[in-house]
């Protein structure tokens, strides 16, 4: 009786195996499980993942990290412009203390070598030098502006300075008292 079982059962599996809607039928199911499966366990794992307060601090601390190197990426760049800009500033105005007095020299090269782009005024014992260029084409002209201002003790009379051309400088001469 064994024997006609099983004689049954192979036959029966052979009638589904040989009908070919049954077998593509259940290979359409499995796979379809298949994928079910691994979605769901993707997902699963990406939503465990992200609602786990450990996993959220550490992105909250990345991300902070990384502001942090920008911050100061940009305050070394702007420290360093600052920097350039006050090296050119001190290379095309400076003072200089001579025997007589004192003199301020203004480099006009980079002032288009006018001195028209030179202005220097007086208020009391502060002298200011202001010196400007305009550069650029058509619309598009940036304005670039230096100004230096000098304190003098009373000593220093600023009623008597004398401003000259030499050169490419233009020099401006303070006699002291």
């Amino acid at each position: 009786m064994d024997e006609n079982y099983e004689n049954q059962e192979h036959n029966n599996y052979c009638k589904l195996e040989k009908h070919p809607v049954w077998k593509h039928i259940l290979h359409a199911l499995m796979c379809l499980l298949g994928a079910f499966l691994a979605f769901y366990f993707v997902t699963d794992w990406y939503f465990k993942s992200m609602l786990d307060p450990v996993h959220q601090m550490r992105r909250i601390d990345k991300a902070m990290e990384r502001s942090d190197r920008q911050m100061e990426k940009n305050f070394k760049r702007a420290y360093v412009k600052g920097q350039q800009l006050e090296d050119r500033a001190s290379r095309l105005i400076r003072l200089e203390e001579t025997d007589k007095g004192y003199r301020v020299l203004v480099d006009l090269v980079p002032l288009n070598d006018s001195e028209k782009n030179v202005d220097v005024k007086t208020n009391g014992n502060v002298l200011t030098v202001r010196a400007a260029k305009i550069s650029g084409f058509g619309d598009k002209k940036s304005l670039v502006e230096f100004t230096q201002s000098y304190m003098f003790d009373d000593d220093v009379d600023l009623n008597k300075i004398t401003k000259e051309r030499k050169g490419d400088y233009y020099i401006i001469t303070i006699p002291q008292d």
